[in-house]
């Protein structure tokens, strides 16, 4: 065999005997899932935070995003959009067996549900047609949008944690750091709807946004305590994760902007008991921006194992 054909051969067959990261999901087209899926956190997160605080205007931002920032990337990506029908039933019977199925009726369903509860809740609307008939129906639709929404921002992690090749994503909690995290984002994103003169309580955002925060720190620790003991190909993507290549996007990105920073406002907040305009707009900024770096983290130390059990030096 020739020396360059060696070359090919050894090239060809290195996901063998190394492990590889995955660059579907966070390179070139892959970009927009990366950015979809924030969305999804984003937009699912501020919906459910906007049913507990009960502020329509945040429920239709939150609504807005998924079915316009996030649903776009997500079939721009499939190549053929105009054939995602196909994965609906009565087309089809995968949402059965697939979460990425089960995804996109969770989207439907959601765009949907949420669009019959903003009409029966929009003020105006409500008092033409009588409080006693449009209060009902806000309130049913608003239970069917909000499992819809929890459908939503969830799917993504089970979709990452049956990819049974990459064991960093192999998790129980990987779903749970989906959820919640975009529940952190919503609070997030529920200060600036009250900011913009929404209806949204500031005061009721920041304090949910400071026990969620403290909730996702500890969470995100034990995930990735939990998988450097999973395999050794687990092991490697949380050392690229603390100390590689995504470093910075990690320790600046997600544990600075989407951690500290946020949590410093928070203790003066409890010090000087109101928090000043900028201070609030600039931890809504390092929230969303730390919301972004969760997502890349995740993706980018996607890592898959070899088929040969033995892992190469790496």
């Amino acid at each position: 065999m020739s020396q360059m054909a060696t070359r090919q051969w050894m090239t060809t067959h290195e996901w063998m005997v190394k492990p590889m990261h995955q660059r579907e999901w966070i390179e070139r087209r892959g970009i927009m899932i990366w950015i979809a899926e924030t969305f999804t956190s984003l937009g699912a997160g501020l919906y459910l935070v906007s049913l507990f605080i009960n502020s329509w205007w945040g429920l239709l931002v939150g609504w807005l995003i998924i079915m316009f920032l996030k649903l776009p990337l997500h079939i721009a990506y499939f190549g053929k959009p105009l054939r995602f029908y196909r994965t609906l039933p009565p087309f089809s019977n995968a949402w059965k067996t697939s979460w990425f199925a089960r995804g996109i009726l969770f989207s439907v369903f959601f765009g949907t549900f949420g669009f019959v509860q903003l009409v029966f809740g929009q003020p105006d609307l409500a008092n033409l047609i009588g409080n006693s008939i449009a209060n009902p129906i806000y309130y049913t639709f608003g239970v069917l949008a909000g499992i819809s929404a929890v459908g939503v921002g969830i799917y993504g992690g089970f979709i990452m944690n049956y990819v049974k090749g990459i064991p960093f994503w192999n998790q129980g909690l990987l779903p749970v750091v989906f959820i919640l995290a975009g529940v952190a984002d919503g609070f997030g994103l529920a200060m600036a709807v009250g900011l913009a003169g929404g209806d949204a309580s500031v005061s009721w955002a920041e304090t949910g946004s400071s026990y969620l925060l403290i909730i996702n720190v500890l969470l995100i620790i034990v995930y990735l305590i939990s998988a450097r003991y999973t395999s050794e190909v687990a092991k490697i993507s949380v050392k690229e994760l603390l100390t590689g290549p995504s470093a910075f996007m990690f320790w600046g990105g997600l544990v600075t902007l989407g951690m500290v920073v946020p949590a410093a406002i928070s203790v003066v907040s409890l010090f000087s008991g109101e928090i000043p305009t900028v201070l609030l707009i600039i931890a809504i900024v390092a929230h969303t921006l730390g919301a972004f770096a969760l997502k890349y983290c995740l993706l980018k130390e996607g890592i898959y194992r070899p088929l040969l059990p033995r892992v190469a030096a790496y």
